[in-house]
């Protein structure tokens, strides 16, 4: 029977990735490194950003917090197909750049909530109907 052991890492001294872009090395606070497979690394972003959500709603015993990160900068763009995805992307202190892929269809509707979201409109409301 095997046993497992966990490594502790509670701070980074750096990143570096393999010169064939294949691996991510991470360097903490234990003598070795950790090799990241790129083929984890898509997974390990969506883990991260979960755990990091539910940890700050438990530590602040609030379901509603959420974590943020600071945006330095953004930029829309298309994705070249047979369906023209908009990219956004948005760049990070540090220079790290998270992008996401969108339906062109869903740019209207987001369009509309955020000029809501920021005052720059008011919502729509149904025209009063006036009894006769």
């Amino acid at each position: 029977m095997s046993t497992s052991t966990s490594l502790a890492i509670d701070s980074l001294r750096g990143f570096e990735l393999s010169a064939d872009g294949q691996y991510l090395m991470v360097n903490g606070n234990q003598p070795d490194s950790v090799a990241l497979h790129c083929s984890v690394m898509h997974e390990l972003l969506a883990a991260l950003s979960s755990a990091i959500g539910r940890s700050e709603r438990i530590r602040h015993k609030a379901a509603s917090v959420k974590f943020a990160m600071p945006c330095e900068a953004w930029e829309v763009g298309r994705e070249s197909g047979t369906v023209q995805h908009l990219v956004m992307s948005f760049r990070l202190p540090g220079g790290a750049e998270l992008s996401f892929r969108l339906h062109p269809a869903q740019a209207a509707h987001m369009t509309e909530v955020l000029t809501l979201a920021t005052g720059l409109a008011a919502p729509r409301r149904p025209a009063r109907a006036r009894m006769q």
